[in-house]
């Protein structure tokens, strides 16, 4: 779609009161026939029609969505609907389009912000993400409006992108079958209220789908002001992103990512509305388990070992060291903030979820980035927290961080409908444990701790030599056929992000606590 058809997207979906998200042209959106698709049995597609027909036969008004491809830096940030790609993790994203409100006045399509009543449910039924190391679904609160912000005469609330509970990720989700969680049947209904889902799940259940594969996820209405136009107009927008990682498969892969219809997507809507029943906060998960530290007691001076090692065999003009630290706060207390005094009111925080701590490059304990040049070279280091079994797979990913728009109030920006003043943090390239597993060996050969460690070179080209094995490059321009920001121009400031995704002993992310911190050595090569 052109920049200009995305502003036509925005304007019409302001004056209709609706916000656009990652927009689309609604000329080309998935048109479901409600027949089968490919992969799906005639089995599963009876039981899903017979789950349908009985929640609409039981007073709920079903209306369909899908699951749709997403890429916040061309989707989000180039389209200029918002101004950030929020710190996108160089793995694939789905998000839920969800239709809209009964409600409204006037039907628009499914649309990927959408507002919730408190009675109202999100429904997925269909089969989990193809084989991989991760997966996971997350509502995030994706814009407040307690109070209005403006931007010149344009009422658009406060991006804030947190998640409203923990993730329901593959070590914890319900499926159908036993084994593992991946391409099983499930049902996971999103909602407030406790009485709607007892129903939900109850139908779900004469229709066929066994309790145990019927996931709840709370979205908790203490902390969130849930609500649908006209009838409250600064209720929260929500958004439902779901994450995958290193498909097991590429081809499985990239038919799950490309599929809209892969599982079914339903908004329902009781009528009448019943009385409130609304569940409880959950309390956040659990994520302190054991440190690195106390596992291997050798691990931190092995880091400085490999540290010492790579400034030795590194010959250099100039040098300079990064530490790290915390990038962001836990979405639960963003979302709990209600003093605007505090520095984490209406904080954005570019989809912060428990299932992964989020570090990023910093000096003296401020947040620092670098430049790098066709004659500069970065070496990324740190503990494979993977290896030391404190994660399923952990990364780094290289980031463009600079300030694109300037929250200039006189002006109606309509560009950035989603905030504005946030950094770019436009992720272009990685590495994961699978790619830098055995790293460290070319500097500390035979070290005991050289398993447990990596060291991965970031450079403009490739190396000259052939042997080198352990290296990215961070593009200056696109790759041919992508937007301008999948590259990161030469003058342009730089930052590594961190994350290390589910310790398997708890499910969640591990612990800031639990983990060594990652770092980088800047290097001037001549």
């Amino acid at each position: 779609m052109s920049a200009k058809s995305l502003r036509t997207v925005i304007v019409l979906s302001a004056v209709f009161f609706v916000t656009a998200f990652w927009a689309i042209d609604a000329s080309g959106l998935p048109q479901s026939d409600g027949a089968d698709h490919p992969g799906r049995s005639a089995d599963v597609h009876a039981r899903e029609a017979a789950f349908r027909a009985a929640l609409v036969a039981n007073g709920f008004i079903v209306n369909d969505g899908y699951a749709h491809p997403v890429d916040p830096i061309s989707d989000l940030f180039d389209s200029g609907i918002g101004d950030s790609a929020c710190a996108n993790n160089v793995q694939p994203y789905k998000v839920l389009e969800i239709p809209s409100s009964p409600t409204l006045e006037q039907e628009i399509p499914p649309i990927e912000v959408f507002r919730l009543r408190p009675d109202e449910a999100i429904v997925y039924v269909g089969p989990t993400p193809p084989r991989s190391d991760y997966f996971s679904f997350t509502p995030y609160l994706w814009v407040r409006r307690q109070p209005t912000s403006r931007i010149g005469n344009v009422e658009k609330g406060d991006w804030v992108f947190a998640a409203v509970n923990d993730p329901l990720n593959n070590g914890l989700i319900k499926t159908e079958g036993n084994g593992n969680p991946f391409h099983k049947q499930t049902i996971v209904v999103f909602t407030a209220d406790r009485g709607v889902y007892e129903r939900v799940a109850t139908l779900a259940q004469a229709a066929g789908y066994p309790e145990s594969m019927i996931n709840p996820y709370i979205l908790p209405s203490a902390l969130l002001y849930l609500g649908v136009l006209s009838e409250s107009p600064k209720s929260d927008s929500l958004v439902i992103i779901v994450r995958t990682a290193n498909f097991a498969s590429a081809a499985e892969g990239n038919n799950y990512l490309h599929n809209d219809f892969y599982a079914r997507v339903w908004r329902i809507t009781p009528n009448p509305a019943p009385a409130p029943r609304p569940f409880a906060t959950p309390p956040p998960r659990n994520r302190k388990w054991i440190s690195e530290a106390s596992l291997f007691p050798d691990l931190q001076d092995g880091l400085e070992r490999l540290k010492r090692a790579i400034m030795a065999q590194t010959p250099h003009a100039q040098s300079e060291s990064f530490e790290s630290l915390r990038w962001w706060p836990a979405s639960r207390k963003v979302v709990k903030e209600n003093h605007p005094e505090s520095p984490i009111y209406h904080k954005f925080i570019a989809g912060e979820a428990s299932d992964t701590p989020y570090l990023r490059t910093a000096k003296n304990n401020e947040p620092a980035n670098f430049i790098l040049g066709n004659d500069d070279m970065v070496v990324v280091y740190g503990v494979n927290h993977a290896a030391t079994g404190l994660a399923t797979y952990s990364s780094f990913v290289v980031y463009g961080d600079w300030i694109t728009s300037s929250c200039d109030t006189t002006v109606d920006q309509w560009e950035y409908v989603f905030g504005c003043g946030d950094p770019i943090w436009n992720g272009v390239v990685g590495n994961t444990s699978h790619d830098f597993s055995g790293s460290a060996e070319q500097y500390i050969p035979g070290d005991p701790m050289a398993p447990y460690l990596y060291a991965v070179k970031v450079l403009r080209n490739p190396p000259t030599d052939k042997h080198e094995k352990y290296w990215i490059v961070v593009p200056e321009t696109a790759p041919e056929g992508e937007s301008p920001d999948h590259g990161i121009a030469l003058d342009k400031p730089i930052t590594i992000g961190y994350r290390a995704y589910l310790n398997p002993a708890t499910n969640a992310g591990p612990d800031y606590d639990d983990i060594i911190w990652d770092r980088a050595i800047w290097f001037k090569l001549r």
